[in-house]
């Protein structure tokens, strides 16, 4: 299993070219393998992190995008959602957090 790792700082640098993301070179995943994605929301002044629930959407090839995952985050603004594709091809993974984070990935399954 793959896990990619997404904390508060990268989310932040993640969110600031989440338009270039789409551009950069797929990663490469084995059919019924999975990936796990971990995130942490940012802070404000009072340091406390936002809370609120995580939109996870996936598209295969060109098809309708479809709900991933809509966790919740934890008190400390912690979250994760799993991917498990079930076809080959290319798939598109969007992931939105409550304080405005952008997460893109595109996978290609062999």
């Amino acid at each position: 299993m793959r896990r990619v790792l997404c904390l508060g700082l990268v989310l932040f640098a993640v969110a600031a070219t989440a338009g270039t993301a789409s551009a950069a070179k797929p990663l490469r995943l084995e059919l019924h393998s999975s990936v796990t994605f971990y995130g942490q929301t940012l802070g404000s002044g009072s340091a406390a992190h936002t809370t609120g629930h995580v939109f996870a959407t996936a598209r295969w090839k060109s098809g309708a995008l479809y709900v991933l995952a809509t966790p919740r985050t934890d008190a400390a603004g912690r979250w994760a959602v799993r991917f498990h594709p079930s076809r080959l091809g290319r798939y598109s993974v969007h992931i939105l957090t409550p304080d405005g984070g952008r997460l893109n990935y595109t996978f290609v399954v062999y």
